[in-house]
């Protein structure tokens, strides 16, 4: 004899039982749609496929062209002062590939077009523009930066006995973060002839750029231009760096320079491709009187 509360406990159960039994059921014959996935059209599939295909070649093809007018025409236009204009405009082109999509691909291309297609074709057109830019403003296609120092640059002063005494290893020179010599001497002259040696290198021909070195002091602000020996003391033999991609230049400052600062400003000019390159250094060496 079973009591009631068995009785229910067992009809619950079974009950239980037929409800995950059905559940299951159900999530067997649930259909594709039902679960959200699309059903596969093969050969809507390829269709896509060849829309998105041509579209990728359509927008490298185009970023091509745009690298080719910001280069050849906008950068000669603009100049070398407007980069932004020069990075800006060309990828703001992106605008168009929408409309130019429309106009130029087939009907049944386009209608396979989504939103996102066009934030593909934006990331591409972005980057294969700045690829292909990098190319045309680099040697052989063009020359956009004139030549630069490699290295640091140095003061050297040959005293009355013939040493040679480098700034950069003098104990009375400090150097003023890259920007010149503090030099400090006993009675406010830098006894002996004072030279100033760099490297220039560059990209391309490093030759082609003109160097002019000018020497000013706090006595005369307009100062004067100086040449570079062309024939090296022999102090300085193995200090000498010119190769391919070198040109090394030592240019006499003078004699027993006084007390006060000089300046030296380097400026560099070279005619580029597709606008003339320059680019100015100015150092200083500090001739301090220790009595002071």
């Amino acid at each position: 004899m079973v009591d009631l509360q068995t009785a229910m406990a067992a009809a619950a159960a079974d009950r239980q039982k037929r409800l995950d039994k059905t559940a299951a059921d159900r999530k067997k014959r649930r259909s594709g749609a039902d679960l959200g996935i699309e059903r596969f059209d093969p050969v809507n599939h390829v269709a896509k496929e060849k829309a998105e295909t041509a579209s990728m070649w359509f927008v490298l093809a185009y970023a091509v062209v745009v690298a080719l007018l910001n280069r050849h025409m906008l950068m000669g236009w603009v100049g070398a002062g407007e980069g932004f204009l020069l990075w800006f405009l060309p990828i703001g082109m992106l605008i168009f590939l929408p409309g130019l999509h429309r106009a130029v691909m087939p009907e049944s291309f386009v209608e396979h077009y989504k939103p996102g297609t066009w934030v593909k074709a934006g990331f591409l057109h972005t980057f294969t523009f700045l690829a292909f830019s990098f190319l045309l403003v680099n040697p052989p296609f063009g020359d956009v930066t004139a030549a630069s120092l490699d290295g640091a640059w140095d003061v050297a002063v040959i005293d009355a006995d013939g040493a040679l005494v480098l700034a950069s290893d003098s104990d009375d020179a400090v150097d003023m973060d890259g920007d010149g010599f503090s030099w400090t001497t006993e009675d406010g002259v830098l006894h002996g002839s004072a030279w100033v040696m760099f490297t220039l290198t560059d990209n391309d021909e490093v030759s082609e750029n003109e160097v002019e070195v000018r020497l000013s002091s706090n006595a005369d602000p307009s100062g004067s231009v100086l040449l570079p020996v062309e024939t090296v003391p022999p102090e300085f033999t193995n200090l000498s760096r010119s190769d391919s991609e070198h040109r090394w230049f030592l240019i006499p400052l003078g004699e027993d320079l006084v007390e006060g600062r000089w300046t030296i400003t380097v400026d560099i000019e070279e005619q580029g491709s597709p606008w003339v390159n320059t680019r100015v250094y100015e150092w200083h060496v500090d001739v301090i009187d220790e009595r002071a």
